[in-house]
């Protein structure tokens, strides 16, 4: 039997916090269906879908050798963003300062994936953590989803990344599976 699963790039505990503190501001005055709950925010660097476990195995044992030597770089979380229209947005994220080495880490992500067989998304990535989505327009009154970021940027360290498997109908809803670390 095939679980779903994504590889990404889990966040420290002290910017879950943070993410959650920010979002929480804002979950009684927008209309998104669903809100992203604490320890389910990450950077998805690759949505896997349907996987066996041989396969998944296959996949990490793959992308140990491709990333080893791989360092760990530096993430920078200093704006927001909005999928879908402006009036009704799908998805409302928090977004990243440009990083070619998170950049990087998805390409020979996506390229192991291709190489081993399983299909991604052909969609160009952009990085990003969800904050709410499925937006509610059953509501007759208009609202503006915040799209300027006037926190301080919130800094972090990239050490490792993470295999999920998804489970919808759990809190959190993503499992860690397996993980690769980088180098420091």
């Amino acid at each position: 039997m095939s679980e779903h699963y994504f590889l990404a790039v889990p966040l420290p505990i002290h910017i879950k916090e943070l993410l959650d503190d920010y979002s929480k501001k804002w979950y009684s005055k927008l209309p998104f269906k669903k809100w992203t709950y604490k320890d389910d925010f990450h950077i998805t660097l690759s949505f896997l879908g349907p996987v066996t476990y041989t396969k998944c195995v296959e996949l990490m044992d793959h992308l140990q050798k491709e990333l080893d030597g791989f360092k760990s770089f530096d993430l920078s979380i200093q704006q927001l963003g909005i999928f879908g229209s402006d009036l009704q947005p799908r998805v409302w994220w928090f977004g990243l300062k440009n990083s070619n080495e998170l950049m990087n880490l998805q390409i020979k992500i996506r390229n192991v994936c291709e190489e081993i067989g399983i299909s991604i998304e052909k969609r160009p990535y952009n990085p990003h953590i969800t904050i709410a989505k499925k937006y509610n327009n059953m509501l007759d009154k208009k609202f503006e989803v915040p799209l300027r970021w006037e926190e301080e940027a919130l800094n972090f360290k990239v050490n490792e990344i993470v295999l999920y498997k998804i489970q919808p109908s759990n809190k959190p809803s993503y499992l860690p599976a397996e993980s690769i670390k980088l180098k420091i």
